[in-house]
């Protein structure tokens, strides 16, 4: 028959839940009875010595696995502490171009305002913004033009001579048209000796006067200058008395032996040029 209510616990399954916990009970007050007794405190002894060794291996594997995560972290700082000190190298190295550059900017405006102040004629500085790199196209590009005052016919110096004249002026731009062309033409003089000639562009980077007396005296390493001297069916020369137009390298015969030919190196390196200055000779 079905019963109701609470099952029926099954006979001595309370004295069995009971019986470790009695047990126990019994071996706790055993032990604090005895505790002072020889026989335990050298079983006490004898598990401590055993106990020791395992303790002595848990303590260093808990040391060592320390050490481990310790070093980690300190990688892990050390890597940082290297990013920060690798962008900050980065950023001085920056800083240093940076400043190197303004530096130069500097001393060429200051050696450009020294030839201004020397020329005593109305100039303006330019800066070029573009050229042939191969040098087969004797010109450059200037980022000045009508707007700042450039002229056609402008002449076009460095502070350490002749570029060329302007043959072209756009609102904000101008072309230059070197000193090396061979279409280009100069009357000259030698320093020395003040032996005239012309002086023209050829194919290369190099400069050739001609029509000098076989008389004059030319020798290597002269220094050849503007004469201020017009040509042909000129009225004046373009390019004031006095510039710097390069230095002899070269002296050969003319064929009919009635005069000379020189070969100059530019005073200016026109493939590295810069900033120039624009001279209005005719204000």
């Amino acid at each position: 028959m079905a019963t109701f209510g609470r099952a029926r616990r099954a006979p001595g399954s309370g004295n069995a839940f009971l019986r470790p916990f009695a047990g126990l009970l019994v071996v706790s007050l055993a032990l604090l009875l005895l505790r002072d007794t020889t026989f335990v405190r050298a079983g006490a002894t004898f598990v401590t010595e055993l106990l020791v060794p395992a303790e002595r291996v848990l303590g260093q594997v808990g040391s060592t696995a320390g050490g481990f995560w310790q070093a980690i972290a300190e990688i892990e700082n050390l890597r940082t502490d290297n990013d920060a000190l690798k962008a900050k190298v980065d950023q001085l190295t920056l800083e240093n171009v940076q400043l190197r550059e303004q530096s130069f900017q500097a001393q060429q405006g200051a050696q450009l305002a020294e030839a201004a102040k020397a020329l005593k004629l109305q100039t303006q500085s330019a800066p070029v913004i573009a050229r042939d790199p191969s040098g087969l196209l004797h010109s450059i590009v200037l980022g000045a033009g009508a707007k700042d005052g450039v002229l056609l016919d402008d002449v076009v110096i460095s502070d350490q001579g002749v570029v060329g004249r302007v043959s072209e002026v756009g609102n904000n731009y101008s072309k230059v048209l070197l000193v090396t062309d061979s279409s280009s033409a100069v009357s000259a003089l030698v320093q020395g000796s003040r032996a005239a000639g012309i002086v023209r562009g050829q194919f290369g980077d190099t400069l050739v006067m001609d029509w000098i007396l076989q008389t004059e005296d030319v020798k290597i390493g002269d220094v050849v200058i503007t004469a201020g001297l017009a040509i042909g069916n000129d009225l004046k020369s373009l390019y004031p008395k006095g510039l710097i137009l390069g230095k002899v390298v070269e002296v050969t015969k003319g064929e009919n032996g009635t005069f000379q030919r020189a070969i100059l190196v530019p005073a200016v390196d026109l493939r590295h040029l810069e900033n120039v200055l624009v001279v209005n000779t005719n204000p």
